[in-house]
This record gives C-alpha cells, sequence and structure tokens, in this order.
C-alpha cells in the first residue's frame, strides 16, 4: 500500500511485504553508529555480519540523500537514475511515484528528519539482508505548495504523527556489488 503525500507529509511509503527466505539464518545485530563513528580497530578481521552492517547503513544513509533531495525539487530533473543509485524495487518505483506525485499537486517538501538508525537484524543468506529500524522525527519536515496562488502554504496533515517508526529492507545486489534499500515500511502507529 502505498499512501500519498497528503497524508504523510513527504515520507517514502511503500507497504510490501517481506518473505523469509528458506534456510536463511537471523542474527540479531549491533545498533547503528552515528555518522563519523566507527568501530575500535581490533587484530581480528571483521566479520562478514560486520562488513554487512557497514555497507548497509552507508546505503541507507545515500538513501536518504538522494530521496531528501527529490522531495526538495522534485520538478528539477527525472529522478529514477539518480534514485537508483540507493533504491531497488518496489522501493524505486513506489517512490518514484510519489516524485510524480508532487510535481501533479504542485508541491515540494522542506526541512529535515531526525533520524535514529539502528541495524536490527542481519542475514548472509542469499541475498544478504540487513533491517534498519529508525525513529523518524518529521517536527521540522513540511510539505510546501508550489501553487502560484498558495505561496508557502503547508499542506500537511494535521492527523500525520511526527514521530514514528520507520523500516527499511536493505539487500545487496551482486552486479554491481552494492547494498540498496528494496522496500520500506513507515510504522505511523509506532511512536518512537
Amino acid at each position: 500500500m502505498t499512501q500519498s503525500w497528503f497524508s504523510v507529509a513527504g515520507l517514502i511509503l511503500v507497504s510490501v511485504g517481506l518473505a523469509s527466505c528458506a534456510g536463511e539464518t537471523r542474527k540479531e545485530a549491533p545498533s547503528a553508529l552515528p555518522s563519523g563513528v566507527s568501530l575500535p580497530s581490533s587484530s581480528k578481521p571483521a566479520q562478514p555480519e560486520d562488513e554487512a552492517v557497514h555497507a548497509a547503513l552507508a546505503a541507507y544513509e545515500l538513501y536518504w540523500q538522494i530521496s531528501e533531495q527529490a522531495g526538495r525539487a522534485p520538478r528539477q530533473k527525472d529522478w529514477r537514475p539518480e534514485l537508483a543509485k540507493a533504491m531497488a524495487d518496489p522501493a524505486l518505483t513506489d517512490y518514484v511515484n510519489e516524485v510524480a506525485n508532487l510535481v501533479s499537486v504542485p508541491a515540494h517538501t522542506v526541512g529535515r528528519y531526525g533520524r535514529a538508525p539502528k541495524v536490527t537484524s542481519v542475514s548472509l543468506g542469499e541475498p544478504p539482508r540487513v533491517v534498519v529500524t529508525d525513529c523518524l522525527d518529521a517536527t521540522d519536515v513540511h510539505l510546501l505548495s508550489d501553487k502560484a496562488q498558495e505561496p508557502g502554504r503547508y499542506l500537511d496533515n494535521p492527523d500525520q504523527p511526527r514521530r514514528y517508526e520507520f523500516e527499511a529492507q536493505m539487500v545487496r545486489y551482486p552486479n554491481p556489488d552494492r547494498w540498496l534499500v528494496q522496500q520500506v515500511q513507515p510504522r505511523l502507529e509506532k511512536p518512537c
């Protein structure tokens, strides 16, 4: 279920369930580290789980950078190629549709989300998957009308929660080797 920008104040809304791959194991992963912070180095080589966590978190950050740029300037260009650097289907197509919705309104987003991402599971099965659970704070994010007769008018839904849980399913793709956001699930009913 994809929800409109009006009902979620510019969030990426894709609600597609993720089926577990047969035979894979899931493991609780360490919390995500703040930007610029890394795990202490040790004489032991990096574990595959640690490598997956770091790569998935880097891809998750890229996802937010590009998706926020697209929301701030939806008419600037065709965003699909840029978004494809951080997303795969179904998240990619759903977000491209959301950008098209912004263009049709017309509107754009302003402000930045407060976030507190943490990795909640890691699976090294085929394909490798990492689940990132975030606490989004949309207090400073608004949907702003671009209609000439409505300069500066906010289109925010007053019933929209401003803080809630957000889950992203990250998948490692082999060719080229990269991590991409495959699915996202805003959990508006779960404040954080």
